[in-house]
């Protein structure tokens, strides 16, 4: 039996959305916005420090979703955020638990028949959606329990990190198109189930919530 797991927008946090201008040309004209790709700075932060091969099918599994939006992500760790780089959009994930796999038959604590839990929470303060987001990386690890039995270490790395990606893409929707609605289907929806996070069939965004997001990039 499927069991449920909310991607809700989460509680209150008091700071405020900054996007940055597009830097000017060789000129000093700047570029339209609607002639560029928006970029969006996502910066990462770690409880603990993450696997390496789940975090680079995590940033392929966002990248792969969030195409059809035409929006360009450039991932950084927070530690290396300086401040001088202008983005179209900016984001923090924090990455709470352990990010990686250990052991070849770890997957956290067993889902109990109509559980839920929340996996992924991004800050709201009066309504308004700010891009910080909180990942569980314990609670997502629980959906490797839907895996064959006889998947290997490599597989698990993998599916893990493309559970996270089609988290981290959910939570990113909601930033980058400044809302706290949720659809009745795609990647969108207020629920999925565990086994969907690690299934081989591809998640994505309806063309609805892909033209969402471009618009809630464009300057205000």
């Amino acid at each position: 039996m499927a069991r449920v797991l909310h991607l809700a927008a989460g509680a209150a946090f008091s700071a405020a959305l900054v996007f940055a201008q597009n830097p000017p040309d060789s000129q000093g004209v700047k570029t339209p916005t609607s002639r560029k790709t928006p970029s969006v700075g996502v910066f990462l932060d770690f409880d603990t420090a993450p696997g390496t091969v789940p975090m680079e099918m995590m940033k392929k599994e966002v990248d792969k979703i969030l195409k059809p939006a035409g929006v360009a992500l450039d991932w950084r760790l927070a530690s290396e955020n300086r401040g001088d780089q202008a983005f179209s959009g900016l984001v923090v994930l924090k990455f709470k638990g352990k990010c990686r796999i250990e052991s070849w038959g770890e997957t956290g604590s067993e889902p109990q028949p109509g559980e839920a839990m929340t996996l992924g929470a991004t800050k709201v303060v009066n309504g308004r959606v700010l891009p910080f987001t909180e990942v569980e990386c314990d609670q997502v690890k629980r959906a490797l329990a839907y895996l064959p039995p006889q998947a290997g270490a490599k597989e698990r790395q993998k599916a893990f990190g493309i559970a996270l990606g089609r988290v981290v893409a959910h939570e990113l929707y909601h930033i980058l198109a400044r809302t706290t609605a949720h659809a009745g289907h795609g990647l969108a929806r207020a629920s999925e189930s565990l086994e969907d996070l690690v299934s081989q069939r591809s998640m994505g965004f309806r063309d609805e919530e892909s033209t969402a997001i471009r618009k809630g990039l464009l300057p205000r």
